[in-house]
């Protein structure tokens, strides 16, 4: 059992991801609830941030020095993750794609309300802060199966 969410989050990274950061690395920024029509059991998710720094952006940043890149990544905050160790495992696939191809469609009907608003372009004009949001969503009959929202309410 994780002391933290934070702990989980990073405890879920490591499995699923096989990238390792810092607990301090993990930002809280907010919380989602899930409620469904025809279960009397909710769930609760913990959005997290964390700033990182690709290892092969840093080298080139730095004319490939690798003992220079782990400074830059002390210096900026960001976490240095080395993008060729990354691999999935029997829950997901980690694929690359630009904002305007991530596969909304093809993701659970949330995702499409809420990842658009952590990945707006208020997010990433380079804002210190990251975006913080607090919402619930009610899923209609089949649950996430069904992947229906019949209410939602995101506070960003």
């Amino acid at each position: 059992v994780d002391p933290t969410p934070a702990h989980g989050a990073r405890r879920e990274l490591a499995e699923e991801a096989n990238v390792s950061l810092p607990l301090d690395a993990f930002a809280s920024v907010g919380t989602l609830s899930f409620t469904f029509r025809d279960r009397n059991d909710g769930m609760v998710v913990h959005l997290f941030h964390a700033d990182v720094q690709f290892r092969e952006d840093v080298r080139a940043e730095d004319g490939g020095d690798e003992d220079a890149a782990s400074r830059i990544g002390i210096a900026t905050g960001g976490a240095i993750i080395d993008p060729d160790g990354i691999r999935g495992c029997d829950e997901i696939a980690p694929r690359w794609f630009s904002w305007s191809e991530i596969p909304l469609r093809r993701m659970f009907a949330d995702d499409s309300v809420w990842l658009t608003h952590f990945l707006s372009e208020k997010a990433m004009q380079g804002i210190d802060e990251p975006v913080k949001m607090n919402g619930w969503f009610h899923f209609g009959p089949g649950g996430d199966e069904g992947n229906k929202i019949v209410h939602y309410f995101l506070d960003v």
